[in-house]
């Protein structure tokens, strides 16, 4: 083990691969902002198989840390708004910020001792072996439903998605039975999951509002309204469309559920690795990366599972790894494998 200034690395004979948790430190100011549980289930990855484990220990609030998982910001724009997280000014430009920048500094000598400790943890990973394997946490809510995890193959930079998407094939094939096995517990998880959103809406804004919330809540609370509309009965949805209240939206939720199917392993059903995209890029010209958002209840309740997924996931893009760094030393694109 090597203790960093924020974050942990943690070695074991496999030098080939390399599990990174860019989002595991602690959940300073909101409960949410940490990835829950997802340096549980890479420790167990790396347990079991060895390799290089980086965790990070530090918030990925702007203001109190870094996330990792954006670009480094520039030095006067990452001053002016230090100022405007503080006083939660201009809500729209600090969404904008989040997406693309990974913190904010009080001043130049703040700036300096943030961007080394960032500039230090990127080169770690740069240092790391052949195959990078980012794990994340993506929310249980219905706006996610029905996958249980899901694959980034980050633009075609770290693996073919069309090679990918057999590997998702096989993966929920052999896992099916598991996955059949959990849908009601993942599908009541989403129930109290949604039920926190509405009460936290309600507890930061004073009114269920959709006109009148930041745009972070008003985002997440669209997608979910689309994913109602659907999957849930018809008569529900002209209900919710009539009048947004918490009551009909749980309604729309609940009725939404019971008209789905089990969960699943998906490829970018969700996410496809842009807010890293400027780091993945320089990485991926000499590793095969690959990014996993697993979900908060599958990390929680199902943590070896979980983990064992992850591995078949691996053993499974192992062959393409030379396809891979092949097209990469050819500069052929991706698209090559198609055909």
């Amino acid at each position: 083990m090597k203790i960093k200034h924020g974050f942990l690395v943690y070695e074991n004979g496999n030098d080939e691969i390399t599990w990174v948790v860019p989002h595991s430190g602690p959940s300073l100011e909101t409960p949410t902002s940490r990835d829950d549980n997802s340096d549980t289930v890479a420790s167990l990855c790396w347990m079991k198989i060895g390799g290089k484990l980086i965790v990070s220990t530090m918030p990925r609030k702007r203001m109190m840390g870094i996330d990792f998982n954006r670009d480094a910001p520039p030095m006067r724009k990452s001053i002016k708004y230090y100022g405007w997280f503080r006083d939660n000014k201009n809500p729209e430009d600090l969404q904008e910020y989040r997406e693309k920048y990974a913190w904010v500094s009080k001043n130049r000598i703040d700036y300096t001792r943030r961007l080394k400790i960032y500039n230090d943890f990127w080169n770690e990973v740069k240092a790391s072996g052949r195959t990078v394997v980012f794990i994340h946490r993506k929310f249980t809510r219905l706006k996610n439903f029905p996958s249980a995890m899901d694959l980034v193959a980050y633009r075609d930079y770290g693996f073919s998605r069309h090679l990918l998407r057999k590997t998702v094939e096989r993966v929920n094939k052999k896992h099916g039975q598991l996955l059949r096995k959990i849908s009601k517990n993942y599908k009541n998880a989403i129930i109290m999951e949604e039920q926190r959103v509405v009460e936290r809406v309600l507890e930061v804004f004073g009114n269920f509002d959709i006109n009148n919330i930041d745009s972070e809540y008003r985002g997440h609370m669209i997608s979910d309204i689309e994913k109602i509309k659907k999957m849930a009965n018809p008569k529900i949805v002209k209900k919710l469309e009539n009048k947004l209240t918490p009551a009909n939206l749980m309604m729309g939720v609940r009725s939404a559920l019971r008209n789905g199917g089990d969960v699943e392993v998906t490829l970018e059903s969700i996410f496809k690795g842009e807010k890293a995209i400027g780091k993945i890029k320089s990485i991926s010209r000499s590793k095969n990366v690959i990014q996993i958002e697993s979900n908060a209840f599958m990390n929680y309740w199902y943590p070896n599972e979980t983990s064992d997924i992850i591995l078949d996931i691996v053993n499974e893009i192992k062959p393409m790894m030379k396809i891979t760094n092949y097209l990469k030393e050819k500069s052929w694109p991706f698209s090559f494998l198609k055909s």
